[in-house]
């Protein structure tokens, strides 16, 4: 009794020493209503509120934003980031995760169950793909033809793969046969390719890929950030094993989102995994039970992987419904005879296509070589400052020297191509825009 007495005044006294020491770092303040505590003067800030944020926030008027990279999102999405919030966890929440699904499906043509949209970029969509496919010295060919490709081959090697390359010349794409002999020189584990590579305008085409990746036994992964919501992708059809995307191009919304898909046979190939993807938040196991793939919707509270932004879901779910409102089809047929118009008024205006053949031009982003004696900069500068219209001089290859113009999802139209078009031909005829 008398040990457990002592042990009992020890607890007390600790207590109290722990209540003094706390309140030591506060003073007393009377009120009326009482005594308030407020932090100690030697706890306070030591630094000033920045003086930049004490001004309002400064934006510039409405751009038309058509570089090639974000895009101007369909009002449905816009709009739906301005909705009232809900929790990650509501039934609400976890049906516009299933309504996600479905319209990635719808726009990839496949039915996919390992469908989900990881919080980030294109390139966290590109980099999670790669390290949940890649195990530590799987041969991964990389077919390049313009800068993503030499993204995928650094990243590919920051997982442990050996990485071997094949590059064609800007402008160009590979031929299926170029393809097929690279997988049989080289018998990869993993063949990557970009359908729509952004940075030269080429479009890369995906017709018998995965026939001959079922032929010689390796994974297709496919980028489609380009590509998805303005071309064909046919994901079953084609027999793609990986594909990954953004939100904010042909699916009309705003940067934030990546959605990926993974056929049965990628899956079969993540289970015989000998180790654990390196980077957690993108491991597609983890994620196919916090989008109730694996885990039934009763176990919601044990599939947490991370918090998730559910404005950022409203988005693209919007963005899903806008697509599957009109249809893939004529989304596809839209963005086509987009494309078809600004080249012909590009070709009024004597613009020389980056691309030589015009069945290799992607449909959606289209570069354009700088006329002699103008200045790519000076040209995106002068679109900007008279026009509103964000246009691209160029990203890294060839930077300068061409103008890039990306015309997606809600700026698919013959409107948006004769304002641009007709701004662009007066900056072409100002002296502001000589080099």
């Amino acid at each position: 009794m008398g040990r457990y007495l002592s042990f009992s005044i020890a607890v007390i006294i600790i207590t109290i020493k722990d209540i003094s020491s706390y309140h030591d770092n506060f003073t007393s303040v009377e009120s009326s209503e009482g005594v308030e505590w407020s932090l100690a003067r030697d706890q306070t800030s030591k630094y000033p509120s920045p003086d930049s944020l004490t001004s309002p926030l400064q934006t510039e008027p409405r751009r038309r934003l058509v570089s090639g990279g974000a895009t101007n999102p369909y009002n449905r999405s816009f709009d739906a980031l301005r909705l009232p919030m809900m929790g990650m966890m509501e039934d609400p929440t976890i049906k516009i995760l299933f309504d996600i699904q479905d319209g990635i499906r719808y726009v990839l043509q496949t039915k996919n169950e390992y469908t989900v949209a990881y919080h980030g970029t294109g390139t966290t969509g590109m980099s999670g793909v790669l390290d949940n496919m890649i195990e530590p010295r799987d041969k991964v060919l990389v077919c390049i033809i313009g800068y993503w490709g030499n993204v995928v081959a650094k990243i590919a090697q920051r997982f442990g793969a050996n990485v071997v390359r094949m590059e064609k010349s800007h402008g160009s794409r590979f031929s299926l046969n170029e393809i097929e002999a690279g997988l049989h020189r080289h018998r990869p584990n993993i063949l990557y390719l970009v359908n729509g590579e952004s940075s030269t305008g080429v479009y890369q085409p995906i017709d018998g890929i995965g026939n001959l990746c079922h032929k010689y036994n390796c994974i297709t992964i496919v980028d489609v950030i380009a590509t998805v919501g303005q071309q064909p992708i046919k994901m079953d059809e084609n027999k793609i094993d990986v594909v990954y995307m953004n939100s904010q191009k042909g699916l009309g919304g705003i940067v934030g989102l990546s959605p990926v898909s993974f056929s049965p046979r990628a899956m079969r190939k993540v289970r015989r995994r000998r180790s654990f993807p390196v980077i957690y938040q993108t491991d597609i196991n983890e994620q196919a039970d916090a989008w109730f793939i694996t885990k039934p919707v009763e176990s919601r509270h044990e599939a947490y992987t991370h918090s998730i932004s559910v404005s950022l879901l409203y988005m693209l779910r919007e963005g899903l419904a806008r697509v599957a409102e009109e249809g893939i089809e004529n989304v596809w047929e839209r963005h086509a005879d987009t494309h078809s118009y600004i080249q012909f008024r590009a070709a009024k205006l004597g613009l020389e296509s980056f691309v030589p053949k015009p069945e290799d031009r992607l449909i959606g982003t289209s570069i354009w070589k700088a006329p002699r004696g103008k200045d790519g900069f000076k040209i995106e500068k002068y679109m900007l400052e008279k026009f509103g219209i964000e246009i691209s001089p160029g990203l890294f290859i060839a930077s300068g020297k061409v103008i890039r113009v990306g015309l997606f999802g809600s700026n698919a139209n013959r409107e948006a191509v004769s304002r641009i078009m007709d701004a662009l031909e007066i900056a072409l005829n100002s002296t502001e825009t000589n080099s």
